[in-house]
């Protein structure tokens, strides 16, 4: 039997000194980790009321697998993809999933049996493992319109899987910084007064985030080269006067 909002709300009333356990949820509590760390499926909202026992599932491409189950202060795993990387505290309510690999990208579940009760608090978790953010690179494309303008292209990419990234851009001149739309491009316009300025870009997913940079130094001032540096730029310019 499920436990309803306002039963929950006055077990927590009644019983404050008990061991707090999440007992509401609007949707599944979105987790995110990264490859080769460790991550925690825990409760969010506490409720005053003593655990019998913690089951724990974990959903696959529509398949549901018992993962583990917690009882007596003893968590006895039952999935052999986990064996060795599973460990419970809070009487088994927050389960820690350690050497994270991307196979275990999915939905967990866990049902909570109060003491001395058949009642059960569902909790559902979606996990997504991400691989480390690759160092980016920026490609400048350039044209030299006139003495007094630097036109240029920026465009900032990662090697490997770039539909799990965002990217933005920054410019910073003389200490400020000035953010640009969202993307992977953007297109400038200076004037040789702003020659000084710098562009960074910010590569990122839910778990980590690396970045680049190139001043306009670098950019305007050069003649017809084409520079490459790994985790820096690429440079392709024409000048047209």
């Amino acid at each position: 039997m499920s436990v309803s909002v306002s039963e929950k709300l006055l077990l927590c009333l009644l019983s404050p000194a008990l061991l707090t356990v999440t007992v509401s949820q609007v949707g599944p509590i979105q987790v995110y980790g990264l490859i080769t760390q460790s991550v925690s499926l825990a409760p969010t909202e506490p409720l005053a009321q003593p655990v019998e026992e913690v089951s724990w599932h974990y959903i696959s491409n529509g398949t549901r697998h018992r993962l583990a189950d917690y009882r007596n202060q003893r968590l006895s795993i039952r999935h052999s993809q986990f064996s060795q990387r599973l460990d419970a505290d809070n009487s088994g309510t927050r389960l820690w999933i350690r050497e994270l690999r991307s196979e275990d990208t999915g939905s967990y579940t866990a049902a909570i049996t109060l003491q001395g009760t058949t009642q059960t608090v569902d909790l559902s978790f979606t996990l997504t493992v991400y691989e480390p953010v690759p160092t980016p690179d920026i490609m400048m494309e350039k044209v030299q319109i006139s003495p007094d303008w630097c036109n240029f292209t920026l465009h900032c990419s990662a090697p490997t899987n770039p539909s799990a990234l965002s990217y933005s851009w920054m410019y910073r001149h003389k200490g400020r910084y000035q953010p640009y739309p969202n993307g992977t491009t953007i297109r400038v316009s200076l004037q040789p007064e702003s020659w000084d300025g710098e562009y960074l870009c910010l590569v990122q997913n839910p778990v980590g985030q690396r970045n680049v940079s190139v001043t306009a130094q670098e950019i305007c001032p050069d003649t017809l080269t084409t520079k490459v540096i790994n985790g820096g730029y690429n440079l392709r310019q024409t000048t047209v006067m």
